[in-house]
C-alpha cells in the first residue's frame, strides 16, 4: 500500500514537471514565432523628433538640425554598456561607408568627459560624441532607462526608425539600405 502511494506521488509530479515544461517551452517559442522585428513601430516612429542640443567632445554644439536633409542615427550609450562597446566599430564603418548621406550623433549617458575621451580613442569613434551630463537629451527622448537606444530620423525630422536594445551590424547595414539604399 505505502508502495502504490509513493508511486502515485512520483507520478503525479513527473505529471506537473512534464506540464510546466510545456508551458516554459510554449512561452520562450512565441517570440521566435513572430519573426525578427522591423522595428519601425515604436514610442516615437512617426512622430517629429525630439530636440537635441549637446557639446562634442571638441566643444562644438550638435543639434537636429545639422542633420536636416540627410538621416540621422541618434545612439544613447555609455562606456560601461557590454553591447555599446561592441556596437560602436560597427557604426563608425557605416558612418565612414555612408559619408555624407548619414549624420551619426552618438549621446553619452551621463558619463565624465575623461571617460567618454578614453572610449572614443581606445575604440578609434570619430563620428561626433555628444556629452548628455544632465540627461536632459536622453529623457527627451525616452522616461525609460535602458542602453543602448538609436533612433533613425528622416532628413525632415521625423524618427523613422526605433531600436531599443543591441544591434547587431547585419541589422545595422539592413536598416541603413532600407532608408539610404546601398553604400
Amino acid at each position: 500500500m505505502a508502495g502504490r502511494r509513493r508511486s502515485r506521488r512520483s507520478l503525479a509530479w513527473l505529471a506537473v514537471i512534464v506540464a510546466m515544461g510545456v508551458v516554459l517551452g510554449v512561452l520562450v517559442s512565441i517570440p521566435l514565432l513572430r519573426g525578427e522585428p522591423d522595428n519601425t513601430q515604436g514610442s516615437l516612429v512617426g512622430k517629429a523628433a525630439p530636440a537635441i542640443a549637446a557639446a562634442d567632445l571638441a566643444g562644438r554644439t550638435w543639434t537636429l538640425e545639422d542633420g536636416r536633409g540627410r538621416v540621422t542615427w541618434v545612439n544613447f550609450w555609455a562606456t560601461n554598456c557590454e553591447p555599446c562597446r561592441t556596437e560602436m566599430p560597427a557604426m563608425q564603418v557605416l558612418a565612414n561607408a555612408y559619408g555624407d548621406r548619414l549624420l551619426v550623433l552618438g549621446v553619452d549617458w551621463g558619463e565624465s568627459r575623461a571617460s567618454v575621451e578614453d572610449f572614443a580613442a581606445r575604440y578609434q569613434i570619430e563620428y561626433p560624441i555628444l556629452l548628455d551630463p544632465t540627461l536632459g537629451n536622453f529623457y527627451r527622448w525616452s522616461s525609460l532607462d535602458g542602453l543602448p537606444r538609436h533612433y533613425f530620423v528622416d532628413g525632415d525630422g521625423t524618427v523613422v526608425r526605433e531600436v531599443i536594445g543591441p544591434l547587431s551590424p547585419t541589422f545595422m547595414a539592413a536598416i541603413l539600405l532600407d532608408l539610404l539604399g546601398p553604400v
